[in-house]
């Protein structure tokens, strides 16, 4: 005779490793869900005193949440986050919910790789361009993976505008991208040997 008392349950869906590749999720989940639009958009730019500051946007159809002036990457992500769960219901499912980009400790947000080639691609900026420049990633969940990361680098100045850009499968790919196609202004504008930067 079958035991009636017998649940079946489902196992629960692996949190992904880091809050980068969760917020890829989340927006992955609201460009299948909600709006094909949907972006994640990040920011990195400096400050009077000299140090560097965050901003991030998520947007879809017509809806968008940002923060500004974030000390670090991983806060930027995570005030976020905050601000897009007030606002709205994004996830209806627990499964989903677990996917969600919160709850990361501080180191936790990025892995070792993407965190170093953010720190040299933001040192190099700072070193050449003092407070003239804006670092901007762009993640979309478009078809071709190669393209979902686009890394760009501004730059205004009494001698005219820069404009260079990268892409990438990720962030890390993105920003060594746009190392190499910056490379030559860096170097133009220093004077200086590219491994003077490492």
């Amino acid at each position: 005779m079958p035991n009636d008392d017998t649940l079946f349950t489902r196992p629960m869906p692996k949190r992904p490793e880091n809050g980068l590749l969760a917020w890829q999720a989340t927006i992955g989940y609201i460009s299948s869900q909600y709006s094909l639009d949907a972006l994640l958009t990040l920011q990195a730019y400096p400050l009077e005193t000299g140090e560097v500051a965050w901003a991030g946007t998520a947007s879809w159809g017509q809806n968008q949440e940002s923060v500004r002036g974030c000390p670090s990457l991983p806060v930027a992500l995570r005030n976020l986050w905050q601000e897009v769960n007030r606002n709205h219901i994004i996830f209806e499912t627990r499964e989903a919910f677990l996917k969600s980009p919160a709850y990361y400790d501080e180191d936790r947000w990025l892995d070792g790789d993407t965190a170093a080639s953010l720190k040299r691609l933001l040192h190099a900026t700072a070193s050449v361009y003092a407070n003239l420049w804006q670092l901007v990633f762009i993640y979309q969940p478009v078809e071709s993976p190669a393209v979902r990361f686009q890394a760009r680098l501004l730059v205004a100045s009494e001698s005219g505008e820069l404009n260079v850009s990268g892409q990438g499968a990720n962030l890390r790919d993105a920003c060594h991208a746009l190392y190499r196609n910056a490379a030559p202004f860096y170097v133009a504008h220093s004077g200086r040997s590219m491994t003077d930067f490492d």
